[in-house]
């Protein structure tokens, strides 16, 4: 966050401290200002540049290369992965077949249906044949380190990336949970991902929600 150091001065640095104590601030101030700061009010991500148009560029820089270094230490290991993929332009052969975008372009509704998604999301439409990202398959690469941060943030053992959703997560821990020929009470009101209507080798029991 850039700001006028003499209109916001440290009031404001300490609000936005409060919220995150990790955010950069800068703060730009004349040659006249009164910079009344303590040791321990440099400890937020205060940093302070002087109004200076022949400093500019170099200024610039500074800013940029203290932001990128932020949303570094702040992005998951797996979207941090995919940001770089995207950014570096890579082209693939492989699935999926409409190669970063390119192939929906060709068409008025195609070019439509790019337009409303929108670059990015085309783009980081990739398959698993992506080495840099890693393997769900063989929990690999980017995709394990973001399962081992997953873990940590929940402090859980393990964690596993799914796909198709919540309900087939709960899926695979019912079926753990609960081998053939189990009885499972569950709550009547439960993701009905629970209450596998194909699942014969398991009783399901529903029970009334509690009166609130």
């Amino acid at each position: 966050m850039i700001f006028d150091w003499d209109k916001y001065n440290l009031e404001l640095c300490e609000e936005i401290s409060k919220m995150n104590e990790y955010m950069p601030l800068y703060a730009f101030a004349n040659t006249y200002s009164t910079l009344d700061v303590s040791l321990n009010d440099l400890r937020m991500q205060v940093r302070f540049f002087e109004y200076a148009l022949g400093a500019a560029e170099d200024i610039a820089n500074k800013i940029k290369q203290n932001t990128d270094e932020y949303i570094d230490t702040i992005l998951p290991p797996l979207t941090k992965a995919l940001f770089k993929y995207v950014r570096e332009g890579k082209y693939t052969f492989c699935t999926p077949g409409h190669m970063g975008g390119t192939a929906f372009q060709k068409s008025p509704v195609g070019s439509i249906f790019y337009d409303f998604f929108g670059s990015n999301t085309m783009k980081s439409d990739i398959s698993i044949s992506v080495s840099e990202l890693g393997s769900l398959l063989d929990h690999s690469g980017p995709h394990k380190e973001a399962e081992e941060y997953i873990a940590r943030v929940f402090n859980a053992e393990r964690s596993y990336m799914v796909t198709n959703g919540t309900s087939t997560a709960n899926k695979i821990v019912g079926m753990y949970s609960a081998p053939a020929g189990s009885t499972v009470l569950i709550d009547r009101n439960c993701h009905k991902s629970l209450d596998s209507p194909d699942d014969d080798e398991r009783h399901y029991a529903d029970l009334l929600p509690s009166d609130p």
